[in-house]
């Protein structure tokens, strides 16, 4: 496919943040994309350039893309990773390549008369059923998105139901039910919107935040399940960054939840007590993002309570989870969307999903690799947003072509949230 044309331009995040949107030009067709940008980045995610920069560098490398035609998406996103000629992309940026790289996979979709997740799905290195996923809601923010008590980055509710277009009824009923318990119990005027539209209430712990879900749950008879995204290299004290040979407990680094102080181990245990009490569906990043080891122990644990629930145990209003099997101890901080990473994570058996982003690894292309191995090595796939979101639909597309486990877009609140929720709607319309 030829290029005749190419530009980028500084658009705002939902923070008001800027990020970039790349423009291609065919002989037939104009395609644009937008990158986001996150906020609790993991260390090994690929450099971003500053947007002004990225434009600059756009110019330095236009005539290139203009008199290269690429057959294939592999072909093009190869040709911008050889131009960059860097192992983290700090030369073009990820975030131009990934902008160029989504671009030119809805430009060639277009080409060939495809929906985009079609497209997807066709390019998938390997056999892949397309499907909607679980849609997972952040509906309380915490830890860096949010200014709260909260250490707990995000707590989410993930219906049961496989029928999408029931899935987000039902969730958006709950997001709007829990805002008035909580204008009830805080005062409206101390609710207010956290980065991923969930919502930001002076909860004194991470425990009542998840009492008040869960009894709402309860209370409505919702399908639903809790699932958490702690983030935990948030909370992690690393003793020899501060001059330190260990902690004050002696026992060198730790974690700090609500004023207290975990190894990793006691943190371990902190979270099963939190998984059986509550019946959590899946937890994100529970240890800082070099612990391989610790999230394979977790991991390991959390199977005890698959088909294993004791609901003597459960306090009443959690006795409606319903005993599904197939808790997730889902990678992101740790894996970053990167195959070496992944790769590791697997033979330490340090998790059964991870979450996928777009912007950590830079291109499409090295973007479904991961998720050909994250399948073969029998992993869930999650697709995910950032915390800065753009209008753009893309990975709405990419959670259907590749049949993803869940697409986690945040709160069924702000437009950029619902944007993609919306998408995967259309795109059943479009299947029926």
């Amino acid at each position: 496919m030829r290029i005749i044309g190419a530009n980028v331009k500084i658009i705002s995040d939902s923070r008001g943040k800027e990020t970039l949107e790349a423009g291609l030009r065919s002989d037939n067709f104009f395609t644009s994309a937008s990158v986001p940008a996150g906020k609790s980045i993991g260390t090994h995610e690929v450099f971003v350039l500053e947007p002004e920069k990225a434009i600059e560098k756009l110019e330095e490398i236009k005539s290139e893309i203009l008199k290269k035609e690429c057959r294939t998406q592999e072909e093009f996103d190869n040709f911008l990773i050889s131009l960059d000629g860097t192992e983290n992309k700090k030369n073009l940026g990820g975030n131009l390549i990934l902008s160029l790289s989504l671009a030119w996979a809805r430009l060639k979709a277009k080409e060939e008369g495809l929906e985009l997740f079609e497209y997807i799905n066709n390019i998938f290195p390997g056999s892949v059923t397309i499907k909607a996923p679980h849609p997972i809601f952040n509906v309380n923010n915490g830890g860096a998105h949010a200014k709260n008590k909260l250490d707990f980055q995000e707590f989410q509710v993930i219906p049961t139901t496989e029928d999408f277009n029931i899935a987000f009824s039902i969730g958006r009923e709950y997001y709007r039910k829990l805002k008035k318990v909580l204008d009830e119990k805080f005062g409206e005027e101390n609710i207010i919107l956290g980065d991923e539209a969930g919502y930001s209430a002076p909860f004194k712990t991470n425990e009542e935040a998840l009492e008040i879900m869960a009894d709402l749950i309860a209370k409505n008879n919702h399908p639903l399940r809790i699932g958490l995204d702690v983030a935990a290299s948030q909370y992690y004290i690393n003793a020899d960054s501060r001059g330190l040979n260990t902690d004050r407990r002696g026992r060198g680094s730790c974690y700090k939840v609500s004023g207290k102080e975990y190894s990793a181990e006691e943190l371990k245990e902190y979270y099963l007590k939190l998984i059986e009490a509550y019946n959590i569906l899946s937890i994100e990043d529970p240890f800082f993002e070099e612990d391989f080891d610790s999230f394979a122990e977790l991991t390991k644990e959390i199977k005890k309570f698959d088909g294993a629930i004791d609901f003597k145990n459960l306090k009443g209003a959690h006795k409606i989870y319903p005993k599904e099997n197939g808790r997730l101890v889902i990678t992101d901080d740790l894996t970053t969307t990167n195959p070496v990473r992944l790769r590791t994570a697997i033979e330490k058996k340090s998790g059964n999903a991870i979450l996928v982003k777009l912007n950590q690894i830079g291109t499409l292309t090295e973007t479904l690799k991961v998720v050909k191995m994250a399948y073969e090595n029998n992993w869930q796939i999650v697709v995910s947003h950032r915390s800065g979101e753009t209008m753009d639909d893309f990975i709405a597309d990419l959670a259907v072509g590749v049949g993803a486990w869940g697409l986690k877009a945040g709160a069924p609140g702000k437009p950029e949230r619902l944007a993609k929720y919306e998408r995967v709607l259309k795109i059943l319309e479009h299947e029926t």
